[in-house]
Parts: C-alpha cells; sequence; structure tokens
C-alpha cells in the first residue's frame, strides 16, 4: 500500500506499508474468520518479549494465528499460539536474539518463507530495506549507540523515501513497537530514519539510523532482520493518500 503524504520540488514524500494493514482509528488487518482485527501486541514494562511480540503480530497480519489466542498463548494447548509459546516462552523475561526467531519458526514448520541477516556490518540494512520494499513483513533488532546493552526487536512493516520520476530512495522504515502505545490512523508507531540517501547495496557497514517514536529519538544501528511471508502468496499493492 502506498500513502504519499505531500509534495516537494523535485518529487512527493511516499510511505509504502504492508497491504493487509487497514489505517484508520485503530490499525488492523482482514481475517478470514472475522471482522477485521487489530494488529498492534502492547509489551508491558516488566518483560523483555518484544521479539515475541513482534512475531505475533507478523502471524496476526498474515492471518497465520487468531489474536485472541495469541493474547492468552500461555494457557493454550493446543495450536498455533500454544506452539508459539512452547518454543518461545523461556524469552519473556531474558529476551531473544535473531537465531532464537529463526530456530523458532522452523521447530514450529509453519506455512511461511523465512530469510535472514545477522550481524554488524554484515549487510543488515540492505538485507531490511529490500525486504520492507518488496512488501515483506520484517523484525527488526536493533542496538542503541548510547547503551549499546540496550537491545529491541520491533516489526518492520513498511518504509518511506522520496519518489522522483520512477526512482524511489528509502531514507525511512515504519515499524510497530510493541513497547510503545499504537497510534491512531496510522500504518506504524515507530521510525527508523536516516540523514541522508544511502546507496545500501553499496555499503556493508552498519548505518547509523534515528529511531523515533512518541516522546523518544535516538541513534541505533541493525543487530539483525528477519523476514517473513506467507507460502500462500506475497501480501502487494498500493493506494494512495493525500
Amino acid at each position: 500500500s502506498i500513502d504519499v503524504a505531500r509534495s516537494t520540488n523535485s518529487g512527493f514524500r511516499v510511505q509504502r506499508y504492508h497491504a493487509a494493514l487497514t489505517v484508520g482509528n485503530v490499525l488492523t488487518t482482514k481475517s478470514r474468520r472475522l471482522d477485521p482485527v487489530p494488529v498492534h501486541i502492547r509489551q508491558s514494562e516488566m518483560d523483555s518479549a518484544c521479539a515475541l511480540h513482534c512475531l505475533a503480530m507478523a502471524l496476526v497480519i498474515l492471518d497465520v494465528a487468531k489474536r485472541s489466542a495469541l493474547l492468552s498463548m500461555a494457557h493454550r494447548k493446543y495450536g498455533v499460539a500454544a506452539d508459539l509459546y512452547a518454543v518461545l516462552g523461556d524469552s519473556w523475561l531474558e529476551g531473544a536474539y535473531a537465531q532464537d526467531v529463526v530456530d523458532a519458526l522452523e521447530a514450529m514448520e509453519l506455512p511461511l518463507t523465512v530469510r535472514s541477516a545477522d550481524g554488524f556490518d554484515h549487510g543488515v540494512d540492505v538485507f531490511a530495506v529490500e525486504s520492507l520494499q518488496k512488501g515483506l513483513l520484517t523484525l527488526l533488532a536493533y542496538e542503541s549507540f548510547k547503551d549499546g546493552r540496550y537491545r529491541h526487536f520491533v516489526l518492520g512493516v513498511g518504509c518511506g523515501g522520496l519518489m522522483v520520476g520512477q526512482k524511489f530512495t528509502v531514507d525511512s522504515l515504519l515499524v510497530l513497537d510493541p513497547s510503545a502505545d499504537a497510534l491512531p490512523f496510522s500504518s506504524c508507531n515507530g521510525m527508523l530514519k536516516i540523514d541522508r540517501p544511502i546507496d545500501f547495496k553499496r555499503r556493508r557497514k552498519s548505518v547509523e539510523w534515528r529511531y523515533e517514536s512518541a516522546g523518544h529519538s535516538e541513534p541505533v544501528r541493525l543487530m539483525s532482520a528477519i523476514s517473513v511471508v506467507s507460502n500462500g502468496g506475497v501480501f502487494g499493492g498500493e493506494k494512495t493518500a493525500s
């Protein structure tokens, strides 16, 4: 999906986000069995389960698991929600790394194609940008420049940038942050931004992004990126709004 935000002298500011998302007072997605379902799942102040929350949101958007089941996953005995808690429940207080998430998805044998990039200066940025440009949900793990001990997962749902003619130059990644409240009439509640255009394909060194959410801004660098797409097809499409 595409939102055209505003025009500039040399082009248009554009945001592209996953086509299964519907922007409104509450960000929702369609389900095969239910009315539109809210997407954002809020993390508490006491847990470290950001990766688990991001994966749960992705499964809701891809219509692989029911939101209601995921919200009670610790009490489920069968189904995707129960399996997710079985493989990642231990991360609730200790957190998880990208390989933990990849291993969990492999163990669950879901109808998903999973690809990943991991490690500083190992092309994580270009993998993340290209995945989001293709319309793939992408879990992003970042590390704070100010405090290298602070690491966090967010769910990438799209990207923004400047459209000049047929050329789209990405300068921001749109994310759903489980540690922040959802925002009305928005496809995201956080953004990873760069100050100037970068040729991601030519750059291996980790990019310095500025992460911004409500009342929060800090420089970060991406540690890992994990793209997930339903084997039933890649969601795509475009919408335009001014």
